[in-house]
């Protein structure tokens, strides 16, 4: 009797407490187990980009690797403190070494602007000392004999007998000194003067050939004949370029002979060895700075896109 008193509680006490068990193996009130298995795997949307961003994208042609790795779940891409997977490591170095490059052709770019640019100062520099010094022999060439004839002019009136003469020398003197005047004007342009062995950077937007390291990489020059987004109106940067300079007096308006004369020693190369003025260098200096504050640009949304896909 008592073996059956406690078979029987034994098998009432299994009847209470196998619901419980059972209810606690499915989470949520029986919610089914597929629900635990698809956590993190759904794919993440995109961030969004910047319209500067948005083009440097497309100007590098990573907008297929962005749209993959982002299609990746979540836990691939390493999401929270998980491991990436192999394919969103190779995507994401793909990406960067995509960005790095572009990072360094721009830098390259600026370099060979910034070597046109110190060439340019060289020849300048040349220029205006050669200008002060023939300045300053003029000037004393002009007091010495703007004195002197002065001098001898006002003696000889003193006498009535050499009066007419001390006219015709004060005469004289006041000509030369109005000729080394002349003369002094005309050579505050500073003479001329070829450049060295430089880059021709700007010859490529003028559709001319470029020489000694002077082309363009292929994402440069894509950058630079797109149409800024945030910018109204549809001139490339190229267009803004030339526009600007055409604006400020650099560049001749029109296609004039003289315009295209000037345009060809602006971007004289290291072969042509053309005599450039002083003003014509400082124009080309003007431009080459305005160029390369243009494509410097291309790193600012490069740092966009960058800081982007890391948020």
């Amino acid at each position: 009797m008592q073996l059956t008193h406690s078979l029987l509680s034994g098998v009432f006490i299994y009847l209470m407490t196998a619901p419980l068990a059972c209810g606690q193996s499915l989470p949520d009130g029986g919610a089914p187990r597929e629900g635990l298995v698809a956590v993190g795997t759904q794919p993440a949307q995109r961030p969004k980009l910047s319209p500067g961003a948005e083009e440097i994208a497309r100007t590098i042609d990573v907008v297929p690797l962005i749209e993959r790795f982002y299609g990746l779940p979540e836990r691939d891409r390493g999401a929270g403190v998980g491991v990436m997977s192999m394919e969103a490591m190779s995507l994401r170095q793909q990406i960067t070494e995509s960005v790095v490059s572009a990072g360094l052709e721009v830098d390259g770019l600026i370099t060979e602007i910034d070597s046109e640019l110190a060439e340019i100062s060289v020849v300048r520099a040349q220029l205006e000392d050669r200008r002060d010094r023939a300045l300053a022999i003029g000037n004393l060439a002009t007091i010495v004999a703007g004195g002197a004839t002065g001098v001898v002019g006002t003696a000889m009136q003193f006498s009535d007998g050499t009066s007419k003469a001390g006219n015709i020398i004060g005469v004289a003197g006041g000509a030369v000194s109005t000729v080394l005047s002349l003369i002094g004007l005309r050579q505050q342009r500073g003479g001329k003067l070829p450049l060295g062995v430089a880059p021709n950077m700007l010859a490529k937007l003028f559709d001319l050939a470029p020489e000694f390291h002077s082309d363009y990489p292929k994402e440069v020059w894509t950058y630079l004949n797109d149409a800024p987004p945030t910018e109204p109106g549809s001139r490339t940067r190229r267009e803004r370029l030339i526009k600007q300079w055409t604006d400020t007096g650099r560049l001749e308006p029109g296609a004039t002979p003289k315009g295209r004369h000037k345009i060809e020693l602006l971007t004289s190369s290291a072969s042509d060895q053309r005599p450039l003025t002083m003003d014509l260098l400082n124009d080309r200096a003007a431009m080459l700075a305005d160029l390369r504050a243009m494509v410097g640009l291309m790193k600012r949304d490069l740092s966009k896109l960058v800081l982007a896909l890391r948020s």
